[in-house]
């Protein structure tokens, strides 16, 4: 990145000010202003990170539809602290006469952006600079409502976050409307962008990814990342003694039964001044009315897990739903599982002593009631943005029932796929 002074700067400031003298009025905002300090003559770029849009308002599955707002400040945190974007519309603007496409911001509203933006140039004297984004970008009529600023990410409460459920393999609606990025530029290396929300990561600019190049001097990768969590449930078994040839397991309900388990947050704000964006709260809350709004994930007799198959972690039966279930992060979630399973053959007709265990020799079959799921230590979890919790269960014996429940936390990292990195296409 150059370091050698923009004189020509100067010249576009004078010229501004002469075509400003001669107005009745004439004013500045955030967006529109003369810029006094001198800056380089790299123009601001960007390429979205994002490959998994929103689950809501994703028309179309291409990622390079879906545009974002995103907020930016040079020399931030400091005394010459300026903003440069205040909510600017990015999006992906497809010029099929010229054959050159490229995520942009540079417009007016008769162009159909939000608002007029003026094309921005890096400072090489202004670093570091922060961006803070929100994938898509809102609604024209909404964007007000939204605030993107170093102290504050605040999303109205008109936006709803809703969980999913799983019958049968078939996922509910659910609704993610939003992912945040935040990322800070801390210097004119075009490689050394930190992902604010992935513990300070480097974030990769492979020019060549996927065969994709591009000639931006100095571009910034936005990794959007996920407000929502998500769980899925497997299990499988470890049963020494000799098994059936036929050895299924069906009719599996997952319900929380936490009188204040939450099912939709309304709105959302973040300090970003203590905090990060993922680290914020649901500005309203709606919690579980019924039993019926706490099954999380059930299947019926028609689909059956095979239990000759599932004898080890990596061939775990994952209930129908493997890609896992939207949630609302909280705290104190605890849950129950039941389930049939059908070849066991039993001397006689037994029930436990809790209740919670059947077992009927006519049908083959032994049912499960209610079982909690838990571990020695824990028996309730919480869920945190961004991160995917598995939830495994390794029956060891079926009678007396011998479980060993694991939940395995893994970041929710495929915003991270396939990276688009030819700005040009």
């Amino acid at each position: 990145m150059k370091k050698s002074i923009n004189h020509k700067n100067s010249l576009k400031w004078w010229i501004g000010a002469v075509v400003c003298a001669g107005l009745t009025a004439c004013s500045f905002d955030s967006t529109l202003q003369p810029e006094t300090e001198y800056e380089g003559d790299v123009p601001m770029q960007f390429f979205q990170a994002a490959v998994t849009a929103p689950v809501t308002r994703a028309v179309n599955s291409n990622y390079l539809t879906q545009g974002f707002m995103v907020s930016c400040w040079k020399g931030f945190g400091g005394s010459r602290e300026h903003t440069v974007m205040d909510r600017y519309e990015v999006r992906y603007n497809v010029d099929t006469w010229s054959n050159l496409s490229r995520w942009d911001y540079v417009g007016t509203t008769a162009d159909g952006y939000y608002k007029d933006q003026a094309q921005r140039y890096w400072d090489s004297n202004a670093f570091p600079y922060r961006f803070y984004a929100l994938s898509p970008c809102p609604p024209h009529a909404d964007i007000s409502g939204f605030s993107l600023t170093p102290q504050n990410l605040t999303i109205p409460t008109s936006v709803p976050f809703i969980y999913q459920t799983c019958s049968n393999g078939v996922l509910s609606a659910g609704a993610e409307p939003y992912m945040p990025a935040q990322v800070e530029c801390p210097d004119g290396t075009n490689n050394a962008d930190t992902d604010l929300l992935n513990g300070n990561a480097l974030i990769s600019k492979d020019r060549t990814e996927n065969g994709a190049t591009t000639l931006y001097e100095r571009y910034v990768a936005l990794p959007f990342h996920h407000i929502t969590s998500k769980v899925r449930f497997a299990v499988y078994n470890t049963y020494r003694k000799e098994t059936p040839d036929v050895f299924q397991i069906y009719n599996i309900k997952v319900k929380a039964v936490s009188a204040d388990f939450v099912t939709q947050g309304n709105g959302y704000t973040a300090d970003l001044v203590n905090s990060d964006m993922l680290h914020g709260t649901f500005t309203q809350t709606v919690k579980a009315a019924n039993d019926a709004e706490r099954v999380l994930l059930e299947t019926d007799n028609t689909l059956k897990g095979n239990l000759n198959a599932a004898v080890d972690r990596s061939h775990a039966y994952y209930c129908e739903c493997p890609e896992g279930m939207l949630q609302i992060p909280q705290t104190g979630v605890r849950m129950t599982i039941s389930f049939d399973v059908y070849g066991l053959d039993y001397e006689t007709d037994f029930t436990s002593p809790d209740g919670h265990i059947t077992y009927d020799k006519a049908s083959k079959t032994i049912h499960y009631t209610d079982v909690p799921v838990k571990d020695d230590t824990v028996e309730s979890f919480d869920w945190e943005s961004n991160h995917i919790y598995t939830y495994i269960m390794k029956i060891s014996e079926f009678y007396p029932l011998t479980i060993d429940f694991t939940a395995e936390l893994i970041p929710w990292t495929d915003v991270y796929g396939l990276l688009e990195t030819n700005l040009e296409q």
